[in-house]
């Protein structure tokens, strides 16, 4: 990974850390900013695993991801991030019917994402880190897309 990469990296990471820390004193909440810090620790750890990170690395990290495992791993993220998006906004009783509902559009949301992936021979870690997290966001973001083209649609 280039040093200047890294260096960002760390950077936002700690600030991250300090607002987190900012934010569990002035709100008095402790839940939801503990998972939050060890969503980033765990991605840190992770990407340490995967990259050598923050450490410079001569060796290359994944060896080229066969474009097949990075579809799945992309299909598997974009399902989280529709999970994520229904427990992050639950109000009231967890439903196992409206939380599994949304799963049945997952191959809709993650479709776009195939198309720049299927031509790929083989992908770096930085590339497939990008993807993974792309598919996570399109898979937390499910309804305002579909939101903004039911309301194009009654235009008409």
């Amino acid at each position: 990974m280039h040093p200047l990469i890294t260096m960002l990296l760390l950077l936002f990471s700690g600030l991250y850390l300090v607002l987190l820390l900012v934010e569990a004193i002035i709100t008095r909440s402790g839940k939801r900013v503990l998972i939050e810090a060890v969503l980033l620790c765990a991605f840190l750890l992770l990407l340490n695993q995967l990259t050598g990170f923050p450490a410079p690395s001569s060796r290359q990290a994944f060896g080229g991801i066969s474009p097949l495992t990075a579809i799945g791993l992309m299909f598997v993220c974009t399902i989280l991030g529709i999970m994520a998006h229904y427990i992050f906004y639950l109000q009231g009783k967890f439903s196992w019917q409206e939380f599994l509902k949304p799963l049945v559009i997952s191959p809709i949301v993650f479709l776009p994402l195939v198309g720049s992936v299927q031509s790929m021979t083989g992908l770096e870690s930085v590339q497939m880190i990008s993807f993974a997290i792309l598919a996570f966001q399109n898979g937390f973001f499910w309804k305002e897309v579909f939101g903004r083209v039911e309301k194009k649609k009654k235009k008409r």
